[in-house]
């Protein structure tokens, strides 16, 4: 049984701990953002049995007016920042696959109605059985692929991803690879039975931040109460984007230029957007 982590509007705050020892908390950083969201950042020494670096966003979808955005380039590549800029986002972290080279999205992708990328069969299974959908702003959902695929999934809004990590409270099994057993940077979504949105990023290949394999990730995301949670890209990809909470408005560590910094931003042809009105 999954022991859930007390939220971030719960005073006192949560104290030290390791997941893996069954403890309830982390010693987060904790900040608002705005009504009904909140940011937590974790730096520390023993969870599962590695140094970690985790940033994590947690949407109260009840107590906010925030709007879900899907930011995309078809045919180029783009930072995770500048989705976040053009859209005058609050908050933005990296999406699903996409073509390294020529850009555009190789998972399958809808926007507002809209097709924008069909996916290719070969991905349906692994890294596209998975998606966070939503009609309206304040409804998010995270389905998995039927066998007819996504075209019929009834959703204006349609990120697919994956690997699936929780599907209604279930943890998933996940194949024996170096894609989910090797540690690495992960970006994940996740909702929750108290109708929360959870944005999570885990830095990687660091001395300072070791990253985690999928099992982990989708064990550390019961943990903090997940319902249902989807893996987005990782890797170089991770990006987690607050504005005004660096000088770069990037506040984890991506790593693609091998530095623990905040330079290391990677180039991406998604990205999921999260819009504040005043």
């Amino acid at each position: 049984m999954a022991v859930t982590l007390p939220s971030i509007a719960q005073l006192p705050p949560p104290p030290p701990g390791n997941i893996e020892q069954g403890s309830i908390g982390l010693d987060w950083e904790t900040e608002r953002i705005s009504k009904g969201i909140y940011w937590k950042a974790y730096l520390g020494e023993d969870l599962y049995d590695s140094r970690q670096s985790i940033n994590l966003v947690e949407v109260w979808l009840d107590s906010t007016d925030a709007e879900l955005r899907i930011g995309f380039v078809k045919d180029t590549l783009a930072f995770t920042s500048t989705f976040a800029e053009k859209a005058e986002a609050e908050i933005a972290v990296n999406g699903s696959f996409f073509d390294t080279r020529a850009g555009g999205s190789v998972v399958f992708m809808r926007v507002e109605g809209e097709v924008i990328a069909e996916g290719a069969p070969n991905r349906q299974l692994y890294t596209e059985n998975g998606a966070l959908a939503w009609n309206k702003p304040g409804e998010p959902v995270i389905l998995d692929r039927s066998k007819n695929g996504w075209e019929e999934a009834s959703y204006k809004n349609v990120f697919t991803s994956g690997p699936l990590l929780i599907f209604e409270d279930s943890l998933q099994s996940f194949n024996n690879d170096s894609f989910n057993q090797n540690r690495h940077p992960r970006t994940a979504v996740a909702t929750t039975q108290d109708n929360r949105l959870l944005l999570l990023t885990v830095d990687g290949r660091s001395f300072r931040g070791y990253g985690m394999t999928i099992p982990e990730i989708a064990e550390f995301l019961d943990n903090l109460g997940a319902k249902n949670a989807l893996n987005f890209d990782g890797g170089g990809s991770t990006t987690m984007w607050i504005r005004g909470k660096s000088e770069n408005n990037i506040v984890n560590y991506p790593s693609d230029n091998l530095e623990f910094d905040r330079l290391g931003e990677r180039k991406v042809s998604n990205a999921l957007l999260l819009i504040v009105e005043e």
